[in-house]
């Protein structure tokens, strides 16, 4: 049954090739394989456990993968089209490059997502089996600190050293998919500043019985 895998690389594939093209660096991760119940990657025997990012050409048989994710990612869709050409690696986004994301729950997700998109601010969505949500914006400016607006929204900034998955790219729960595509934004970002803030009024209003 070589055919249900081949779709799904294909499907990265296109996917990775997609973001490339519009100047989204992307790196292979490694992927999800029900049969063993375990995320695999290129060396055999990789003892590295959870979502990483690998190379396909690591060689090894025991090592544990060390590929940093920001010199692993690129823009040349020749490259993207090699390295998806025969493993349905996930698709990774180095944040800080291009844009950032700001991870948090779906209640509050969905109270900023309504008012950015009153705003015509709403740039892409992504949600993950658990209905996480990331919200993608512009990279962070120099010397900008909005930990504890975060911390008080009980969300996560992914920016300059992290790394977010991409949709179609499937997890151990389930793959992750668009809310709002970033062809639906136009590849639009708001400005990160923008969201936190929104996030911030947004929750100020909420009844305390809708949480975060």
């Amino acid at each position: 049954m070589m055919w249900i895998p081949n779709y799904r690389r294909h499907r990265l594939a296109d996917a990775a090739k997609a973001y490339a093209a519009a100047g989204w660096p992307v790196a292979p991760g490694a992927w999800w394989d029900p049969s063993e119940k375990r995320y695999r990657c290129a060396p055999t025997g990789c003892l590295t456990e959870g979502l990483h990012p690998t190379l396909p050409d690591l060689r090894g048989t025991t090592r544990r993968c060390q590929v940093i994710v920001e010199q692993a990612a690129t823009r040349d869709v020749g490259t993207v089209d090699r390295r998806w050409g025969r493993r349905p690696h996930s698709v990774l986004l180095p944040t800080g490059q291009v844009c950032d994301a700001i991870e948090l729950g779906p209640t509050a997700a969905r109270r900023v997502q309504a008012v950015l998109a009153a705003q015509g601010s709403l740039g892409p969505v992504a949600t993950f089996p658990d209905e996480t949500v990331l919200l993608f914006t512009g990279v962070a400016e120099p010397g900008t600190d909005l930990a504890d607006e975060l911390h008080a929204a009980c969300a996560l900034h992914h920016g300059r050293g992290s790394w977010v998955p991409l949709p179609p790219s499937q997890l151990a729960t389930g793959p992750m998919r668009w809310t709002r595509s970033p062809g639906a934004a136009r590849w639009r970002l708001p400005s990160l500043r923008r969201v936190v803030e929104t996030l911030r009024v947004a929750l100020a209003s909420a009844s305390p019985a809708e949480g975060t």
